[in-house]
């Protein structure tokens, strides 16, 4: 299935949320992520389903500044 990762498309075998975030090895601490125009709960990523095309944004928290 396509999708698009902060707006790069990748092809994924991956129909639900957490699957994909723990594939990209993202570092869970203060992330954030959306599904086109909708934040996604961490509680609700094992739940949620992806569709093909969907715009996700992973959000990374930093501190500093």
């Amino acid at each position: 299935m396509k999708i698009f990762v902060n707006g790069q498309e990748i092809e994924t075998k991956f129909l639900y949320l957490e699957a994909l975030v723990a594939d990209l090895q993202m570092p869970l601490a203060g992330l954030a992520v959306a599904v086109g125009d909708e934040v996604v709960p961490r509680q609700k990523w094992s739940s949620f389903s992806l569709k093909e095309n969907d715009e996700v944004m992973l959000i990374s928290a930093t501190r500093g500044g």
